[in-house]
């Protein structure tokens, strides 16, 4: 029964081969559960079906921007008015899980989508401005609701969102289509990164994270906003270096895990290379001091990819 399900699965999306990680699930239920818990599972999603969609204060929130425009919500619109007019956006797509962020995306015509001006940030359980957008300075109600992207552009934003026809970052996104891989019972061969080399990977997760760059120098190491890039940032620690392939992104975080919020597990990493510590280290964890977090716009946070040591309270570039 489970082959019959499987071969069936295949002939979904036989064009492109995606099927879809419920495909996946009967072979690979331990890792399609724990999977369907991360961030990454619900990196896109409907608004409408949102796990946080009850927490949005749609009802009552209220929100200016200059010079004179006026935000509120009825239901899942968004309603801008400058006093005089009102123009009504609708919140269709919801982006990001909501562990930091929920930023709302709608197709404005036929050649483009609106990144609306209001994100939900979930440490405030409030709206505000959209990172990038607070500093535009809209002439009308159609620049106040947000800030416009040609389709060939947003689809960059819904392609590392989104795995073929499926919402979110599932199973396709890192083993490729997988429906002959399916429809073989397993027997053909499917991407596995776990197989890949550390800088392989790297490059690997980069392609939505963001590859390290051929040239360093091209990379401005002061701008807080490019800590959000992983990749780039652990490709210049000595420790990705003189590890010689035994430091990746797996080493520290589990493909098909939500997100560990434990230090003490970040302790342990470490510890399995540097078996002891500086005494001015003191009680405080790793990764507190060599991989500090950086706030490039409140209230959002990010750990610094950079593992080194950092000191005078620079959290961008270490010292060494």
């Amino acid at each position: 029964m489970v082959r019959l399900l499987l071969v069936l699965a295949c002939t979904l999306n036989a064009a492109d081969g995606f099927i879809g990680s419920a495909a996946c699930a009967p072979c690979h239920k331990r890792q399609f559960d724990s999977q369907s818990k991360t961030g990454h599972a619900h990196a896109l999603a409907k608004s409408a079906d949102h796990a946080q969609r009850a927490q949005w204060p749609l009802a009552t929130a209220e929100a200016r921007r200059a010079p004179n425009f006026r935000f509120r919500f009825d239901a899942l619109t968004a309603r801008i008015d400058n006093g005089a007019d009102v123009l009504a956006v609708s919140m269709e797509w919801a982006f990001g899980a909501g562990a930091q962020a929920v930023t709302f995306v709608s197709k404005a015509d036929d050649k483009h989508h609106i990144e609306h001006y209001l994100t939900y940030y979930s440490k405030l359980r409030s709206f505000g401005p959209t990172p990038g957008q607070s500093k535009l300075k809209p002439a009308n109600l159609a620049e106040a609701a947000g800030l416009l992207y040609r389709n060939a552009d947003s689809q960059a934003c819904f392609d590392c969102h989104s795995t073929g026809k499926e919402l979110g970052v599932r199973c396709e996104a890192c083993h490729g289509p997988g429906a002959t891989h399916a429809a073989s019972g397993g027997k053909a061969s499917i991407i596995n990164p776990a197989k890949m080399t550390a800088a392989a990977l790297n490059d690997y997760c980069g392609k939505c994270h963001r590859p390290p760059a051929s040239d360093p120098a091209k990379i401005d190491w002061h701008f807080a906003w490019n800590v959000r890039h992983q990749p780039v940032y652990l490709s210049q620690s000595k420790c990705f270096i003189k590890s010689e392939g035994k430091l990746s992104c797996l080493t520290c975080h589990g493909s098909h895990e939500p997100l560990v919020q434990k230090a003490a597990h970040y302790d342990a990493k470490c510890g399995s290379c540097h078996q002891t510590k500086s005494k001015s280290c003191g009680p405080t964890n790793c990764a507190n001091c060599h991989m500090p977090q950086v706030s490039p716009e409140p209230p959002l946070r990010f750990a610094n990819h950079f593992i080194g040591v950092y000191m005078g309270g620079a959290a961008l570039r270490p010292v060494r």
